[in-house]
């Protein structure tokens, strides 16, 4: 696990590879509820030996699977990539994320002009959330994550610019912007993060690794600023979960967003255990149906995501309740149980080393931004749904369609292997 690249400030360690921060954040969610950080004793019971087992089999499954991907895919000897352009450059990739983030802008404005509101300026933003999904349908609901697509294409854009301040920067620049703001109307307290953190990723990626401080920083930042939002999000909340706050264990002179951190960090890892404790004992398993109507709850008609199902069936919450994901675990449990869950995590870590393998040797805008996204989502996962239906395959997806259009005016597609000079050690 030791990633090193040499420059003018000497070696740097890769903290964003698949073995350090995932692994390391894995644990410290699943051991904050021991801390007895909050207490939701009543309403899901306390964490025991079991929970602590199944986690630790999880997360031996994402290393098992890392490991052996790790022969077959080893960034040993690979230099740091660097990332060929490819046609990004070009007039006509331009013209296009232009039209693409000002149709996906208006398309947003339409659903807003359509449900005669916006969640963000609502008193009850999660009811207003639901509200809106439930009056323009899933297909208008389906295309507010359009600007996400947007601002990571005029991301990647700036990303393979020369830097200078030309008109073309400055328009792509104004449209992440834009789209951001668009995304964030929606209420939704996760959305912006899903463009601004991988594109951070992109940004430092180009330039050299992530070192361990920077990710530190980074990553306080976000989950700083994630409780921030969870706690104006819990003070507008419906009234079944209006008390959320007031079941911390923290000392009475911390301030209320300190709660809101024990809060996020914990009640993930804390519903994983409820869900062991109701599955297959009330609730059978799913048999992959969870899974796989999250993963395409984009698509016509209404499937719900794994928070979602958890927050009906199983704490028999009504209609508008914010959903209850039950981290990355609790989603391959409630389909397939424990066995089932250590194939799924074995599998993901083979798919995230050969991602991180990929980046190395197809030096692509795409590639580089792929492996942000998914890693990102790992992490994000620890907290939410793994399979959160259109930011699991259609972001990506259509930011592929984006790379494709940008290739196709370059002369040439390039993928040769970058040259073996640094030491980089799987």
């Amino acid at each position: 696990m030791d990633r090193r690249t040499f420059g003018i400030r000497g070696s740097l360690r890769d903290a964003f590879a698949p073995g350090f921060v995932f692994p390391l954040v894995f644990i410290l969610f699943f051991a904050a509820p021991y801390l007895n950080l909050v207490d939701y004793s009543a309403l899901i019971p306390p964490p025991g030996l079991r929970m602590a087992s199944i986690s630790v089999i999880g997360l031996a499954g994402y290393l098992g699977g890392l490991w052996i991907a790790r022969w077959r895919w080893s960034t040993e000897n690979l230099e740091w990539p660097r990332i060929d352009p490819d046609g990004w450059r070009s007039r006509s990739a331009f013209l296009l994320l232009v039209a693409v983030t000002l149709v996906s802008l208006a398309l947003l404005a339409f659903v807003f002009w359509t449900a005669g509101m916006i969640p963000l300026l609502a008193a009850n933003r999660e009811a207003a959330r639901f509200a809106m999904a439930t009056s323009v349908g899933n297909r208008l609901n389906a295309v507010t994550r359009l600007p996400i697509t947007a601002a990571i294409g005029c991301g990647l854009y700036l990303l393979v610019s020369d830097r200078r301040a030309s008109l073309p920067n400055v328009i792509a620049a104004a449209l992440v912007a834009l789209s951001i703001v668009g995304e964030s109307l929606l209420g939704h307290r996760g959305l912006p993060f899903v463009v601004v953190a991988p594109l951070f990723v992109c940004f430092h990626y180009a330039v050299r690794p992530i070192g361990v401080r920077t990710l530190a920083w980074f990553g306080g930042l976000v989950v700083v600023g994630l409780a921030l939002v969870n706690h104006f999000r819990l003070l507008s909340s419906p009234p079944q979960l209006a008390d959320v706050m007031s079941h911390s264990n923290l000392p009475v002179w911390m301030p209320a967003w300190c709660t809101s951190v024990a809060t996020l960090v914990t009640f993930g890892p804390l519903t994983f255990n409820f869900v062991l404790s109701t599955v297959p004992a009330k609730v059978p398993f799913q048999h992959g149906m969870a899974l796989f109507n999250g993963a395409f709850g984009i698509l016509p008609g209404h499937q719900p995501t794994v928070g979602e199902f958890v927050s009906r069936n199983l704490f028999g919450l009504p209609e508008g309740s914010p959903n209850l994901p039950p981290t990355i675990l609790g989603g391959f449990y409630l389909d397939f149980g424990v066995a089932g869950m250590v194939i799924s995590m074995f599998l993901i870590g083979l798919a995230t080393q050969f991602l991180y393998w990929r980046m190395f040797r197809r030096r692509s805008p795409w590639s580089m931004f792929f492996y942000a996204y998914w890693y990102f989502n790992l992490l994000l996962a620890l907290y939410g749904d793994f399979i959160a239906n259109d930011l699991t395959w259609f972001v990506p997806l259509s930011v592929y369609g984006i790379d494709f259009a940008a290739r196709l005016s370059s002369p040439s597609i390039r993928s040769a292997a970058p040259p073996r000079r640094q030491a980089m050690h799987a």
